[in-house]
């Protein structure tokens, strides 16, 4: 008994679920776009996963080498603020630059300027870090540092992969339009005269 309002499938999948490979109107210059944009995916996906984790684990052993020099040539010590930090309040900052004077292991009394606790005041003792020449650095980096310095290359290297798949597919559509543009031209001009019933002089 044939209820009104049923379909039939025809096949496995309906009509309107049909693979595009069964459409009439897919031409070959769609199906050879979704082969080679399927073929560009699977060559450089590999590299999109691969790359930017060879990357990071490169930059970061070469983080953890600047680390392991900047622990052993800088050393934390104890210093006087000589004049007041000054303070700027809507800055929202950490720290601040202010001159300072210590005396080295050599007994030699040495002055600098180094970066203090925002709103240190004078002859307040401070803790800075100094160089093996005895000149106020940065402190060393943290492993923390290395981290996210390695993992900042990855996401870049990342991104520009992907950005080269876009950029090589979007060459690929561009050519491949070029040709159906070409093919929709010649078409029309073979069928509109018939369609407008005129014939072309």
């Amino acid at each position: 008994m044939n209820v009104r309002g049923t379909s039939r499938t025809r096949g496995l999948f309906p009509h309107r679920f049909r693979p595009l490979a069964d459409n009439p109107l897919r031409r070959r210059s769609d199906r050879c776009q979704s082969w080679l944009g399927a073929c560009l995916l699977l060559l450089l996906f590999p590299a999109l996963l691969g790359v930017p984790l060879l990357v990071a684990q490169d930059v970061y052993a070469s983080q953890m080498r600047t680390l392991h020099t900047q622990s052993a040539q800088r050393q934390r010590i104890t210093v006087r603020v000589t004049a007041d930090a000054v303070t700027d309040t809507s800055a929202g900052l950490s720290s601040q630059r202010a001159p300072v004077r210590w005396t080295d292991a050599e007994g030699t009394v040495r002055t600098g300027t180094a970066d203090v606790p925002a709103g240190s005041v004078k002859g307040a003792t401070v803790p800075v870090w100094v160089d093996d020449k005895g000149r106020p650095v940065k402190p060393p980096m943290t492993r923390d540092d290395a981290l996210a310095v390695s993992w900042s290359a990855a996401c870049m290297t990342a991104a520009g992969l992907a950005a080269a798949y876009c950029g090589m597919r979007a060459a690929l559509v561009a050519v491949l339009n070029r040709q159906r543009y070409a093919q929709w031209e010649a078409e029309w001009e073979a069928v509109e005269p018939r369609w407008s019933g005129r014939s072309r002089g």
